[in-house]
C-alpha cells in the first residue's frame, strides 16, 4: 500500500516516539521533500529530527513531486507536495490532518485518514498499549490533533 503523509502526523508520532506505528501499519511511508523541510530541516526539536531521520534511514522514502498540478484552496508546500505525490503516484492513502488539506484531498478522490485514525488500530493491533496516553502526552506537549 503506497502512503503518504503530512507533517502533522510525522512531528506528532515523532515527538512521542510512536513512529514505528507507521511501519508497523503500512511498512513504508512516503513524504514529499516539502515535509521533510519542515519537519527535519526547519525543526527546532532534537527528538522530533532525530527520530524522523531514523525513520528515513528505515521505512520512510522523501520524494520530489513535480509542481504539476494546480489547487483549488490555498494550500502550504508541504500539502502540495503530499497531494501532488498522491496524484503523480497513485497512493492508495493519505495521512493529513490539516482541514483545508483534507477537503482537497477528498476533491480529488482520496480518503484521507486523521493521525488519530492510525493511532486506533495501532492500539488494537497492540502496536502501542494505549491510544488515550497517546493523546494525553501529545496534549501535554501542545499537540492537539483532530478526532
Amino acid at each position: 500500500m503506497m502512503v503518504i503523509s503530512n507533517s502533522s502526523p510525522m512531528i506528532a508520532l515523532s515527538r512521542v516516539d510512536r513512529l514505528h506505528i507507521l511501519k508497523q501499519l503500512f511498512g513504508n511511508v512516503i513524504i514529499p521533500r516539502a515535509v521533510y523541510e519542515e519537519v527535519v530541516l526547519e525543526s527546532t526539536i532534537p527528538l522530533q529530527k532525530e527520530n524522523i531521520l531514523k525513520a528515513i534511514g528505515d521505512f520512510v522514502a522523501v520524494l520530489d513531486p513535480q509542481p504539476r498540478h494546480s489547487f483549488s484552496r490555498n494550500l502550504g508546500k508541504g500539502e502540495r507536495g503530499v497531494l501532488n505525490s498522491a496524484l503523480e503516484m497513485g497512493a492508495e492513502a493519505l495521512i493529513m490532518d490539516d482541514k483545508k488539506a483534507r477537503n482537497e484531498a477528498r476533491a480529488l478522490g482520496f480518503a484521507p485518514f486523521f493521525t488519530t485514525d492510525i493511532l486506533k488500530p495501532a492500539e488494537k493491533r497492540g502496536y502501542m498499549t494505549s491510544y488515550s496516553q497517546v493523546v494525553q502526552d501529545l496534549h501535554r506537549l501542545g499537540i492537539f490533533l483532530p478526532a
